[in-house]
């Protein structure tokens, strides 16, 4: 698989998250009733759980030993993405499966809070590792001889 197909691969289930994110969101509207409002919302939220670890894993068996390669930064990045980045997406997932299991009152709050972070957290992953700097597959050497 080439670095441009993976940093594909990954945007694309960035897309497909931001979607359930956006779906998850509709079930704290305040048209819908408490009782359909509860149920979308455990079911948006369990949806979207699973999707992230799922993504989460794909993700990192991709990246784990590749972003030691790309460029000079390679060996940060890898301890931003083993140290950093793993515990992220653990307290995600908390996060994600906790919510529907909060009373109504305060779940709403605690779902936005869990979405914005998803949101944030997925952003930053596009700056750090998911860019055309980082996964292209052109490899350009710099000659500061060839005049």
């Amino acid at each position: 698989m080439t670095l441009s197909q993976i940093r594909a691969e990954l945007l694309q289930q960035h897309a497909e998250l931001r979607r359930m994110v956006e779906r998850a969101r509709l079930c704290s509207e305040p048209a819908c009733d408490d009782a359909s409002m509860a149920q979308n919302r455990l079911s948006e939220m369990r949806l979207l759980a699973d999707a992230v670890q799922r993504h989460n894993r794909r993700e990192e068996h991709l990246l784990r030993s590749l972003i030691l390669t790309v460029d000079a930064w390679g060996r940060a990045r890898a301890e931003v993405m083993t140290d950093e980045h793993v515990r992220e997406h653990e307290a995600l997932h908390r996060g994600l499966l906790a919510t529907p299991c909060t009373p109504s009152e305060f779940a709403n709050a605690g779902m936005d809070r869990v979405l914005d972070a998803l949101l944030s957290h997925l952003a930053h992953e596009e700056q750090a590792f998911l860019n055309d700097r980082v996964l292209c597959d052109d490899i350009v050497v710099a000659d500061p001889f060839s005049g």
